[in-house]
């Protein structure tokens, strides 16, 4: 398909661009045996669930951008997440030198710059991938434009590579130090606050809270100091978002297909 690249605004062929990587579905999907092929599918629009391959995707990038995206992003955080045959972020981040422990959590400096900049602009993709076009059709309300536009700016000349990170624009990377059962991945969510926003969304064992705005307040710049990337050992579990979610698909969302009639056998 031809068309105008979201990203770099040159005409070109446009690749059938997936939101979250494809990577994720296929480890989710096939990687846990006892989930086999049972992918839930939760959306928010008319908060319904059930089985499905579905993945989000749209002609939205070219080839040149495409790459971009895997080889300074997925390429290097997709391997560390967690497995069936394990979880390589949750054992390298033992060997990261520890800042403090707040409540039960662990924070650590990250190991390189390199794996800073790498996590970095996984999580940025995400997010501008969520803000530069419309994603309803997948039952994700509100998503284009859901991002401030100085953010975004920011964004697209960190990904494009004009600027070597961008500005106003911290990240936490939760790990999770539990065994990781049940294998999740979360589209972004945004949080509107009056000089940032918060960003979150989550593939397996691994939870990525981005916070972009041009007054993201003294607190937060003093948390993130001396580097606007931090790792955190966390129960993830024990989050009330996990929660949350859990209690979303038992209580609240509308089960269809094969979902509604395992449903109705164990009632």
């Amino acid at each position: 398909m031809n068309g105008i690249c979201a990203l770099c605004k040159k005409s070109a062929k446009l690749k059938d661009s997936h939101f979250m990587p494809k990577a994720v579905y296929r480890s989710i999907s096939k990687g846990f045996p006892e989930h086999g092929q049972n992918i839930v599918w939760i959306t928010g629009s008319d908060k319904s669930a059930a089985y499905t391959d579905k993945q989000a995707k749209k002609h939205l990038l070219c080839e040149s951008c495409e790459l971009k995206f895997s080889k300074n992003g997925e390429d290097k955080v997709i391997h560390f997440m967690a497995r069936p045959n394990g979880f390589k972020l949750a054992t390298k981040i033992k060997k990261f030198k520890k800042r403090s422990n707040i409540k039960d959590d662990t924070w650590y400096f990250p190991s390189s710059d390199e794996i800073a900049k790498s996590f970095m602009y996984f999580a940025i993709s995400i997010a501008w991938r969520l803000s530069a076009t419309d994603w309803s059709a997948f039952g994700i309300p509100e998503t284009k434009n859901s991002i401030r536009e100085e953010s975004m700016s920011a964004f697209s000349d960190f990904l494009l590579g004009n600027t070597d990170l961008p500005t106003n624009t911290y990240l936490a990377v939760y790990v999770d130090n539990q065994i990781v059962d049940t294998p999740s991945m979360g589209f972004p969510t945004v949080k509107n606050h009056e000089g940032y926003q918060h960003i979150v969304f989550n593939i397996p064992g691994i939870k990525l809270s981005l916070l972009a705005g041009n007054n993201p307040g003294a607190g937060i710049r003093e948390a993130f100091s001396p580097t606007n990337v931090y790792f955190v050992s966390s129960s993830l579990k024990t989050h009330p978002d996990y929660h949350f979610m859990v209690n979303f698909i038992k209580n609240e969302s509308v089960a269809k297909g094969r979902l509604l009639k395992e449903r109705r056998k164990n009632v």
